[in-house]
């Protein structure tokens, strides 16, 4: 394409566009770098049909500017220019902005400088489905205490039931350390609530209690809540099931009992022992010969070596109420084995209700509302996801019963 000149002017020449987008004047053709030489012409690409601007053009290697405001000027803000600026690594700006792990009161404080001069804006990023209906249980991991069991098995049906899933969690010792531990992992996983199962120490330490708090989620403390005050709780009121227990053999005439008893001095055994005792001292002072027995582990072996000593002691025992079914089989065994009818010559009482119905001879027990306390724990996850309801932790306390056997 040929450029003719017109005439010429200060600035160069002026095309005059006509028809087709040629540039046409009288003036006889001459080649293009000829009228840039002679005339400082601007140089006009073909693509452009019109006329040339006259800023300046700026060599590609002198618009880039290195640094960070140059950049931050130019993009939105990500991540990694957070860090850049606070001086730190990727990773812990992930943890401070997500609450998904510990991080330094300093370090959060530069990393709140940097959002402040940067205009970083964290997007809200919703969990996926099947976190929003993800419940985490923390439990006691004990495989022979069959009620820890039920329970969990009762607590992922309800669960279930209501569109839920559960993300279960055990651990040999559920003292305050194993708590903040898997409480944190599965807070960081997502989980919308907490249910704690048979928590194992005798209080809530500060750095538990404040993972929990943080977590800006529903928790549940089921049965075992010792010094648990400002969260969720479901009891049961253990006091009345040994209560009940030791009222009936009393009434059926059994004058010397004994209560075998796990030896851990929490609250649920401080209640049950209590019942025990209160049973008794209801009967004039004196009329009773009752005694307390420890085992140190949940085996039937340890209730019936432990029956067997107090046997010893007081041969007129015929009244035995124990902590759980376990202890009770190993209680049947020691009669059986001193060659006493259960029942007949003597009668044992369990507890949860759950191996006693199924022994070579039913024996009573004090039932424990499994399926209540599972509808309960998973009620108040699930009524609680609306943030309002956070503020007003629910204590719920259910009764037991005293299952008699024929």
């Amino acid at each position: 394409m040929m450029c003719n000149i017109m005439e010429q002017r200060p600035g160069g020449c002026v095309p005059e566009i006509a028809r087709g987008g040629r540039a046409e004047c009288a003036a006889p053709s001459i080649p293009r770098r000829v009228c840039r030489a002679e005339y400082a012409a601007p140089y006009v690409p073909r693509r452009m049909h019109r006329a040339a601007c006259t800023a300046p053009r700026v060599p590609r290697r002198e618009r880039r500017k290195p640094g960070l405001e140059w950049r931050l000027r130019m993009k939105r803000v990500k991540l990694a220019d957070l860090a850049e600026r606070a001086g730190v690594s990727l990773t812990t700006v992930s943890r401070a902005l997500n609450k998904s792990g510990y991080v330094a009161e300093d370090v959060l404080k530069r990393i709140d400088n940097a959002i402040e001069e940067t205009g970083y804006v964290h997007p809200e990023k919703k969990n996926p489905l099947y976190r929003d209906k993800l419940i985490g249980v923390i439990t006691l991991h004990s495989t022979l205490s069959p009620y820890l069991g039920l329970l969990t098995q009762k607590i992922r049906d309800k669960a279930e039931e209501n569109g839920y899933y559960v993300l279960q969690v055990s651990t040999p010792d559920l003292d305050n350390a194993a708590l903040t531990y898997h409480a944190k992992r599965l807070i960081a996983i997502g989980v919308c609530g907490l249910i704690v199962c048979s928590f194992n120490s005798a209080h809530l330490e500060s750095e538990a209690r404040a993972t929990l708090i943080r977590s800006g989620i529903p928790i549940v403390f089921v049965e075992r809540a010792p010094d648990c005050q400002g969260f969720n709780r479901v009891l049961v009121d253990n006091e009345l099931g040994t209560y009940s227990a030791a009222r009936y053999l009393i009434k059926r005439g059994h004058s010397h009992l004994a209560y075998i008893s796990l030896s851990k001095k929490l609250d649920v055994e401080f209640s049950r022992t209590r019942g025990y005792q209160r049973a008794v001292d209801e009967e004039p002072k004196g009329s009773i010969a009752y005694h307390l027995i420890y085992c140190d582990v949940i085996t039937p072996l340890a209730a019936a070596e432990a029956l067997e000593e107090a046997i010893k002691k007081d041969p007129d025992i015929t009244g035995v109420i124990t902590w759980n079914d376990v202890y009770a089989a190993g209680a049947v065994s020691c009669f059986l084995k001193a060659g006493r009818r259960v029942p007949g010559d003597a009668e044992v009482i369990g507890h949860d209700n759950i191996l006693a119905p199924h022994l070579n001879r039913p024996i009573s027990s004090v039932a424990m509302p499994v399926d209540e306390i599972a509808s309960a724990a998973v009620e108040i996850i699930y009524r609680s996801q609306d943030q309002k309801s956070l503020l007003t932790p629910r204590t719920i306390t259910l009764e037991p019963q005293l299952i008699i056997q024929p």
